[in-house]
């Protein structure tokens, strides 16, 4: 199995006894377990969070950037291959042994990390920065979804067809302004492809928050980090529709995921 590891799973028994499990299975590191990994001690922080990881590096797949990844075709053909970064993935067993350097002081190493923090502040702090204007714009969203189907939202039931039928044309014009906007964005997209590019899938993600939250009541009042940590937990989500599923403990993004996946199948099998 190849899983999509939340970064609240980097030091968990759950990781640990899914890798010892078999050698096949496969725990994939995206992006955002590194922002999530460099906080606080930044060399401490990293060599705990890549404690379990490091003891089965040949088990570990990194992922490319998520902006990399933005701009990726939607081609069925080598879908999964596209995502790996294999330069990071092959290097792996050299990266856990140069943060242990980290850790006795190696500078070089420490420098790098120092940088990888940086960038890691600057990406949160946007994301923070954007979350007032995304809980109007979530409100804003989901007016199409009638009482009833928002009660299906909130005890967690099936969609039915035309909850389903709702949200595509949602996600089509929300991905649709990103395709146009983003500048990674792939040139071209077909139909046939749409549903397989992460800009398509994290837009379908993204609005089922939309929708869960004004099915609790709204986003407009809810604190600014709360929304932050939702939007990066709809890249785990994204990022697990393209593999086996998601190893977390939080049950929203577990939810996110499961739901996610739900419409893909009921719209394009």
């Amino acid at each position: 199995m190849q899983m999509v590891v939340d970064s609240n799973q980097l030091q968990s028994p759950q990781l640990k006894a899914f890798l010892e499990a078999s050698t096949a299975n496969r725990a994939i590191l995206t992006d955002y377990s590194a922002i999530e990994a460099l906080q606080g001690d930044i060399v401490r922080s990293f060599a705990n969070g890549m404690s379990i990881a490091g003891q089965y590096p040949n088990q570990i797949i990194i992922l490319k950037t998520t902006q990399s990844v933005c701009q990726l075709s939607g081609r069925k053909a080598g879908l999964q291959r596209r995502l790996i970064d294999t330069s990071q993935t092959s290097g792996f067993a050299d990266f856990v042994q140069k943060l242990k350097l980290a850790g006795s002081g190696y500078q070089p190493m420490v420098d790098e990390l120092i940088k990888k923090a940086r960038d890691a502040d600057e990406q949160l702090n946007r994301m923070l920065s954007d979350a007032a204007a995304i809980a109007q714009v979530f409100d804003e969203l989901t007016i199409g979804f009638s009482k009833d189907e928002r009660k299906i939202v909130r005890d967690n039931e099936p969609f039915t067809m035309k909850m389903v039928d709702t949200l595509i044309k949602l996600v089509i014009e929300v991905s649709g302004e990103i395709f146009r906007t983003h500048p990674r964005a792939p040139r071209k997209v077909t139909y046939e492809q749409l549903s397989n590019t992460f800009i398509f899938r994290n837009s379908l993600c993204c609005c089922l928050l939309a929708l869960e939250w004004t099915a609790n009541g709204g986003a407009k009042d809810v604190k600014r980090h709360k929304i932050r940590n939702d939007m990066i937990d709809s890249h785990f989500a994204t990022y697990a529709t393209y593999f086996d599923g998601l190893l977390s403990n939080d049950a929203k993004a577990l939810r996110l995921y499961n739901r996610t996946k739900e419409v893909l199948t009921a719209a394009f099998k």
